[in-house]
């Protein structure tokens, strides 16, 4: 888990990063600075991507998507897709209208994160660093709580049962 800004407002800065994702994924940094990772420009992603994604979680019912992955600054600068795995598929679910936004779920931050979220994704190698009832206090604030984690090595999501 990497240092964060303990930031007395933590409520406050998920409820911008909740409103800046239209068409684009926030991820919150450590230091609480929202950075932008804009999707690709309307019409220009090729059909069967969209299809691929839209099978995934169809854009019929627009959902609040958070993410649990590394966010950390140096990581995200250098190479995003490499401390965010999955980043593509991120993308692809802000092109076709979900709201999603990304941090590192340290203990003061993962409530504030998760918040009116419907679908929650963690980065599996984040796992481990997660205090140990994050699956309780995530799914407690989430709206409809769905929660999955990503697997690296099978790029693939497996269903956690909130408990």
């Amino acid at each position: 888990m990497p240092e964060v800004d303990q930031s007395p407002d933590i409520e406050e800065v998920f409820a911008r990063a909740r409103r800046q994702s239209v068409h684009q994924v926030i991820i919150v940094t450590p230091g609480r600075m929202l950075m932008s990772q804009p999707c690709p420009a309307p019409g220009s992603m090729p059909p069967d991507k969209v299809t691929s994604v839209e099978q995934m979680m169809p854009a019929k019912v627009k959902r609040h998507v958070a993410v649990i992955a590394f966010t950390e600054l140096g990581g995200l600068t250098n190479d995003p897709s490499k401390a965010i795995p999955f980043l593509g598929l991120l993308l692809g679910l802000a092109y076709i209208g979900h709201a999603v936004w990304v941090f590192e779920g340290h203990p003061s931050a993962l409530a504030a994160g998760c918040r009116d979220a419907d679908v929650l994704i963690v980065d599996g190698a984040m796992v481990p660093k997660l205090q140990q009832d994050w699956v309780s206090v995530a799914s407690g604030v989430m709206r409809h709580p769905e929660v999955y984690t990503h697997d690296r090595a099978t790029y693939s999501l497996r269903k956690i049962s909130p408990t």
